[in-house]
């Protein structure tokens, strides 16, 4: 773990690399939310489809969530709340990569519900190959997120 420390210190030392992550991670999530603010209807039936919730949360989540991405998104640009929405980002990634790969590995061929709400249909295999870039896109995210968290742990120290 302390080898894990000293390799962040050495990237994130830099304070236009952490900003620049932050910045980047920052705009993901506001575009995010963007197409689930502007129609939430849509987004309910992408929830719908990953078929882990129950109907009556899934229009409370459509409401909700993109909100929230979008304030995280602020959050982390502004460095405003900057722990709190960085906490609240890691996990939120974490739970977008283990609902699209349980989606995946059931054998779903679904969108994901996470830029765009209007996608036309697509063949069977592109939207089941779209999912796994998906899901190593959110990997990647989260790996910068989580190294911006060991930055923010190593100033307080």
């Amino acid at each position: 773990m302390d080898k894990l420390y000293k390799l962040n210190e050495k990237i994130l030392d830099n304070y236009i690399v952490a900003l620049l992550i932050r910045l980047v991670m920052g705009i993901v999530f506001i575009y995010a939310s963007y197409s689930k603010i502007i129609d939430p209807i849509s987004f309910s039936q992408n929830i719908h489809n990953y078929g882990v919730t129950p109907l009556f949360l899934e229009n409370i989540i459509a409401l909700t969530l993109p909100w929230v991405e979008l304030f995280i998104g602020l959050g982390l640009i502004l460095n405003i709340k900057y722990d709190a929405c960085l906490d609240i980002a890691i996990f939120l990634m974490a739970l977008f990569i283990i609902l699209i790969s349980q989606a995946y590995f059931r054998g779903k061929s679904i969108d994901c519900g996470c830029f765009s709400n209007d996608l036309s249909p697509q063949e069977w295999g592109e939207k089941r190959f779209d999912m796994l870039k998906r899901i190593f896109e959110d990997i990647v995210f989260l790996i910068l997120l989580i190294a911006l968290k060991l930055k923010s742990i190593s100033i307080k120290e």
